[in-house]
């Protein structure tokens, strides 16, 4: 677990006089696997609970004491917060405290830059698992079961009794703490995804993920720009499963698997990959310098490059058409309002969806050259090439057809002219 000490446990509510907070350590487990794996994914779980095993065996404590930020450790950790106010007293006049047989010398040591993180990374999830706990528990935590199944409340001496205000007042602001730890870790994990890279690979297989490259919309931020998330990344994080759904069920079918998977790939790419051929200098040219053969190669070149960049601008404007649609069946799912006004909204999301569809659908079809290879094999090119074929087999009926009713026309008209021939002029017939 990512949080077993009294220290810790304290450190995260100073305020809170439990006399044994262990007991904590149930509803502990419970919340850090509900709300910390989906987060960080089963293998950066997995392995953050080894590190922190590691880091505990060096520090006693995870606590926000624990490294400076200067990135240096204490000598000798583990200063308890249960009686800091005596142990500050000690620690200053330099005297011995429980724990430690010496005097209480401030030296420091350097801490290596992967440990630094990972007790950051700690702390952040010990954060989101302790808060969401107050806020899901407050009632389990507010009453005591005795015998007999009866009921008390529990109380200290020297406080006051919270009333339900206060109690209400407290779970809301752990939830918001929580939340607040949520959008930090995220922030924390997409940061070290875009610069070192210490977790990346073992969170690739979180839903929580900041890129998303199988999607339209990879990151939060590219789907707010088409649906207003308020620029949450929990927000897209819960969307992420009907993205894909929409995706797969409404899109896939209409433009073809391939083709998507190039828009797609174009979406992560920002460019299309294109492969020139290396030629060698060395090339013998004519007497003016540049052979003929060298002159068609450029030649090719300018019209692959004119091609290349028609299919990319294509590319860009049907990533915009296709995302746009997306978008409004997403809408359609995920809509939160008055039963009445939700089926309106949800109708009226679907009906736009379908409508940016369609316009998606008839621009493919209008661009199937700009769009190369990709567009090749998919529902809309096939329906198109049948089209045509049909055409071109109509087209060959009508005219053998014609070809057929001008020759029962010219045989017509030829027995028609000899048999109106006076009889004197007629073949005699043989004997």
């Amino acid at each position: 677990m990512l949080i077993t000490t009294q220290n810790e446990i304290v450190s995260l509510m100073p305020t809170a006089r439990w006399d044994r907070p262990e007991q904590l350590l149930g509803y502990l487990e419970e919340e850090e696997r509900v709300a910390l794996e989906p987060l960080l994914g089963t293998a950066l779980y997995q392995w953050l609970l080894t590190e922190c095993d590691r880091l505990r065996k060096r520090f006693v404590d995870i606590t926000s004491t624990t490294i400076k930020p200067t990135g240096k450790a204490k000598t000798f950790p583990g200063v308890a917060y249960a009686d800091v106010t005596e142990k500050l007293e000690l620690i200053h006049n330099g005297m011995p405290y429980s724990g430690c047989d010496a005097p209480y010398e401030d030296e420091y040591e350097d801490v290596s830059n992967v440990d630094l993180v990972t007790v950051r990374l700690i702390r952040i999830c010990q954060q989101i698992e302790f808060y969401k706990m107050l806020s899901h528990k407050a009632g389990l935590l507010n009453v005591s079961f005795n015998e007999g199944g009866g009921m008390n409340m529990v109380s200290a001496d020297g406080y006051e009794p919270a009333d339900e205000k206060r109690i209400e007042r407290m779970v809301k602001d752990a939830w918001m703490s929580a939340g607040r730890a949520v959008d930090s870790l995220l922030l924390f994990l997409e940061a070290d995804a875009k610069g070192e890279k210490m977790f990346t690979e073992k969170w690739k297989e979180a839903d929580a993920f900041y890129l998303h490259k199988d999607l339209l919309f990879q990151t939060a931020r590219v789907l707010n720009e088409y649906l207003d998330i308020k620029g949450e990344r929990m927000a897209y994080v819960m969307l992420v499963r009907d993205i894909r759904f929409c995706q797969n069920t409404y899109l896939k079918p209409r433009v073809g698997g391939k083709l998507l998977k190039a828009v797609v790939e174009w979406a992560n790419n920002g460019a299309m990959q294109v492969v020139e051929d290396e030629t060698d200098g060395n090339n013998e040219n004519d007497e003016n310098g540049v052979s003929g053969e060298n002159n068609e190669n450029e030649n090719d070149g300018m019209n692959e490059s004119n091609e290349d960049e028609g299919r990319e601008e294509a590319m860009e404007e049907l990533l915009g058409m296709l995302r746009t649609a997306l978008a409004f069946y997403v809408e359609s799912r995920r809509t939160e309002l008055a039963p009445v006004k939700e089926k309106l909204a949800r109708r009226d999301s679907m009906t736009d969806a379908q409508q940016a569809m369609a316009m998606a659908c008839q621009w493919i079809e209008d661009n199937l050259d700009a769009l190369g290879d990709a567009a090749v094999d998919t529902p809309i090119y096939n329906a198109v090439r049948a089209r045509k074929e049909q055409e071109e087999r109509d087209k060959a009926s009508a005219c053998a057809a014609a070809e057929r009713r001008r020759r029962e026309a010219c045989e017509q008209s030829r027995k028609k002219l000899f048999t109106s021939f006076p009889a004197t002029h007629r073949t005699p017939e043989l004997k």
